[in-house]
């Protein structure tokens, strides 16, 4: 049996999404049972496909008064780059997020 790997490409990266980011909406009250945020990534070379895409908190901004609930994953992946979104739920007050990502492809 022959079996073939095709060359392999990966990209990584860091993104800071906060207050001062165009329609940040992790900022609410506790009225509110759920909040999202999203932002697109845009990859700096395009794949032939859609890659495997890693996402992780490195940092964040969470106000002391509440518990801090925070969701973060990648959506919409296709070859030039996916869709981070991040969550947050009840009095949560976010402040701001710091992500790491990861995309590995051919």
């Amino acid at each position: 049996m022959t079996s073939s790997v095709a060359p392999l490409s990966l990209l990584a990266g860091t993104e800071s999404f906060g207050q001062g980011t165009a329609d940040w909406s992790l900022l609410g009250t506790s009225d509110e049972p759920e909040r999202e945020f999203f932002a697109r990534v845009q990859f700096s070379l395009e794949f032939s496909g859609p890659p495997i895409v890693h996402v992780s908190v490195v940092g964040f901004d969470i106000d002391n008064r509440e518990f801090a609930r925070l969701r973060v994953r990648a959506q919409y992946i296709d070859r030039f780059g996916f869709t981070v979104a991040i969550s947050t739920s009840f009095g949560t007050q976010v402040y701001g997020v710091d992500i790491s990502w990861l995309a590995l492809g051919t």
